[in-house]
């Protein structure tokens, strides 16, 4: 009990984020730039780097969505005050297309995000299949788990009605 009162005389005061100096923070300031022309100027050095790329690279390779990375670059340079988050918005499919150039130069193969993942065909083909897995073990499995005698021997049960209980619970006349 103690160790919560603590928590509670240690947490923040509602309010306490306004107490701030009005530009201390980076998105109480305006942004550095503020066209989407400016921004790419800032991403380039990104792609020139060779061990943010091969990074890059990995990432791709690996299977994560070119949209997924530029959400990522998009959000952080957005945190950091270097542009707003419309700006990134407009700038995500330029990012993604240089991601998808750099990909196919290195021979990468990718998975932009914005596709359907499986076409309906395939759906239906695993399902197919999932349900063939699941009949061959049933044939396997042909002995039955419940003893048949005992089942053919219960009765249905019906459940008691219950008498309504509580404040506005009005009982039926018979």
């Amino acid at each position: 009990m103690k160790l919560k009162a603590e928590q509670f005389l240690n947490a923040p005061v509602a309010g306490m984020s306004l107490t701030a100096e009005p530009k201390s923070r980076p998105w109480r300031r305006p942004s550095e730039v503020s066209t989407v022309d400016e921004a790419l100027s800032l991403y380039a050095p990104i792609f020139k780097n060779k061990k943010t790329t091969k990074m890059m690279m990995q990432q791709i390779e690996n299977g994560v969505p070119l949209t997924t990375i530029a959400d990522i670059l998009i959000t952080a340079n957005a945190m950091e005050g270097r542009h707003t988050l419309d700006v990134g918005v407009l700038l995500a499919p330029v990012l993604i297309e240089t991601m998808i150039t750099v990909a196919e130069l290195a021979g990468i193969d990718y998975v932009v995000g914005n596709e359907e993942r499986e076409l309906p065909e395939e759906r239906t083909e695993l399902v197919n299949r999932a349900m063939r897995s699941i009949q061959k073990t049933e044939e396997i499995d042909e002995e039955p788990t419940i003893d048949e005698d005992v089942t053919e021997n219960l009765e249905e049960v019906e459940p008691e009605e219950q008498e309504p209980t509580g404040l506005m619970a009005r009982r039926s006349v018979s």
